[in-house]
């Protein structure tokens, strides 16, 4: 080995320190990036939970009202009676609660990111990588 090859070889090193240091940097933000969209997917997901709950608790409220409205509405048979007040009822909340079950859904679904930005982020690292391999290491001025 030359004497002219030992700065050739620190350059080389020290050029492989950088890169080792921006990739660790660069992945512990990539990591970071990724835990903070699955907790906001959690968080989400946990609401639209709640909100499902809810509903069901409101549809289940419902039914009893229905059997009752059922029976109530044959027994007068052509007047709005106590039943007829009694289905409208359990309908309301029958609406309320679907409605209420898809706007958490629309909510939960405009607010989900399932990793977007951090495929896309990892997407531009590899075309950036392919392109640092084609141009053979060259650097820019």
């Amino acid at each position: 080995m030359k004497s002219t090859d030992r700065p050739l070889l620190a350059d080389i090193r020290k050029e492989l320190g950088a890169l080792g240091d921006e990739w660790r940097e660069m992945a512990g933000t990539r990591w970071e990036l990724a835990r903070l969209e699955l907790q906001a997917d959690l968080a989400s997901a946990k609401r639209l939970g709640i909100a499902w709950v809810a509903a069901a608790v409101t549809a289940l409220t419902a039914l009893p009202l229905l059997a009752v409205c059922l029976a109530e509405s044959l027994d007068g048979c052509g007047n709005v009676s106590r039943g007829g007040w009694l289905l409208i009822l359990a309908g309301c909340l029958l609406f309320l609660a679907l409605a209420g079950s898809y706007s958490a859904w629309r909510r939960f679904r405009r607010r989900f990111i399932g990793l977007e930005e951090t495929l896309e982020e990892l997407r531009e690292d590899m075309l950036w990588l392919r392109e640092k391999g084609e141009g053979g290491g060259e650097k820019e001025e």
